[in-house]
């Protein structure tokens, strides 16, 4: 049976702000160069808890961005990491991340943003974080493990001088749920898009793609994406979906759900120009079209190398 599909009201109306918000947060009118990539997963209406949560501190283990951050407790996991570099006077860049699993109501909860501009010459800016939540949950047989979620990604950017400057951005989303007693992953759902914009960037740079496996129940509730031009460009996606399995026997099952987000803003100085355009056409560590499903088992040594 198809669970009804629900979420908290802080979910709602943090979700609602984020879709709307895109023409206020990231004018270009701001700066020569600009760049955004931000994420949202929350998680709600489990159908168990995981493994004693009902030892967590204040009802609710949360991390917020800091190199490294992350609380366990007991069962549960939520880590959040954040970096943010930049090169020249002129350009800025901030990472945030925050990740919590909550016991009352029992729901997990995450979001990371990052943004990065610059202006004139001779600056590089980077923005990059992660927020996990992860939970162990013991599963006897004949019972059906179920949750309903919403993901939300967005990605933007801007390049007044698209000869002279580039601006990139990208995110990953993954859910993962691994049978940790006979070392598979039983199912995942992936949302992943990058977008680089400069006049020599090429058009396989731009992408965007979803996947999931059965079990998981999707709806596509809004989706646009903006790709090819040399000066703006832009992704906006918000699935909701559920999740519902049956086992057969008693099963220990791990839930990991990650995101991470990157972007960048960079330009020369005059004499540089030619090894910026000879580099265009690579992309970051961050960046690319591939689910990092296999990076989010090996948190747990799980020893998964691929899904």
């Amino acid at each position: 049976m198809k669970q009804k599909l629900g979420l908290t009201k802080s979910a709602v109306l943090f979700i609602s702000t984020l879709v709307t918000s895109l023409g206020i947060a990231a004018s270009p009118s701001l700066a020569a160069t600009l760049a955004r990539s931000r994420s949202i997963f929350t998680i709600d209406y489990y159908s168990q808890s995981p493994e004693n949560v009902p030892t967590l501190p204040e009802d609710s283990a949360e991390a917020i961005a800091e190199p490294g951050m992350s609380v366990i407790t007991n069962g549960i996991l939520t880590s959040a990491k954040g970096r943010a570099s930049v090169t020249g006077s002129t350009a800025m860049a901030n990472a945030e991340a925050y990740a919590s699993f909550f016991k009352n109501p029992l729901s997990s909860f995450n979001y990371t943003t990052n943004f990065a501009s610059g202006k004139g010459n001779g600056y590089f800016g980077l923005a990059q974080s992660e927020a996990k939540v992860a939970g162990d949950f013991s599963i006897k047989a004949g019972e059906t493990f179920s949750f309903d979620f919403i993901a939300f990604l967005e990605l933007y950017t801007y390049v007044g001088d698209p000869f002279g400057e580039k601006a990139t951005a990208s995110g990953d989303i993954s859910l993962v749920l691994f049978d940790i007693t006979n070392q598979t992953v039983l199912d995942s759902f992936s949302v992943f898009s990058n977008i680089v914009t400069s006049a020599y960037a090429k058009p396989s740079e731009d992408v965007f793609g979803y996947d999931k496996s059965q079990n998981i129940n999707l709806g596509l509730i809004y989706k646009k994406t903006s790709f090819g031009s040399i000066n703006e460009e832009s992704v906006k996606a918000l699935f909701e979906g559920s999740y519902q399995r049956s086992f057969q026997s008693d099963t220990r099952l791990r839930l990991i759900e990650t995101k991470t987000n990157q972007v960048t803003v960079e330009a020369p100085e005059p004499s540089n120009t030619f090894a910026l355009l000879l580099g265009f056409g690579l992309t970051g560590a961050f960046l690319g079209a591939k689910s990092k499903l296999n990076r989010q088992s090996k948190l747990f040594s799980t020893g998964t190398d691929k899904v």
